[in-house]
């Protein structure tokens, strides 16, 4: 019992200092996305289904909160969910072929660890102050890993975020 009432203090703490930020379910291959009720993700809450005419995407209005073991912290509407891993996904706003740095930590100070001017969708595992720890390809397809700032994200599949 006092592990549990640990783990719903340490839970509500990082939610009430994290900085929420939007995002879109990825629906990879049409699969559907699971949100839980819990962190154990045994539970599961609400069932996503894609968007079949419109790709991999599903709904828009999630918030990520942070990353607990192999699950997201999210909120969707007044309700605190988890989900797996990678089920979430934000776009690259370099709409221009601008640059899109990644970094090795959520700060500009950091190291960059990969670079491209390829806009993309971005499967997100982990959210730090307004960054999205984030997977994607540079320019010439290899992948690449790491912090993508707040100003580079666009949570809506549809629309640029200009």
């Amino acid at each position: 019992m006092r592990n549990v009432l640990m783990t719903i203090c340490l839970m509500l703490c990082h939610i009430a200092i994290a900085r929420p930020v939007p995002s879109f379910t990825f629906h990879e291959s049409g699969q559907n996305v699971f949100f839980y009720t819990s962190q154990d993700m045994q539970n599961v809450r609400v069932a996503v289904y894609p968007y079949v005419e419109e790709g991999n995407a599903g709904i828009l209005g999630v918030y990520v909160i942070g990353a607990m073991g192999d699950a997201l912290s999210i909120r969707l509407g007044e309700e605190y969910l988890y989900c797996q891993k990678g089920v979430l996904a934000v776009n690259s706003r370099n709409y221009d072929n601008s640059l899109m740095t990644l970094y090795e930590q959520p700060d500009y100070g950091s190291a960059p660890t990969g670079t491209s001017s390829k806009q993309q969708t971005l499967k997100i595992y982990d959210c730090f102050e307004g960054w999205l720890f984030v997977k994607g390809v540079d320019d010439i397809g290899t992948e690449i890993i790491g912090w993508l700032p707040q100003e580079m994200q666009c949570p809506n599949p549809w629309t640029t975020c200009t």
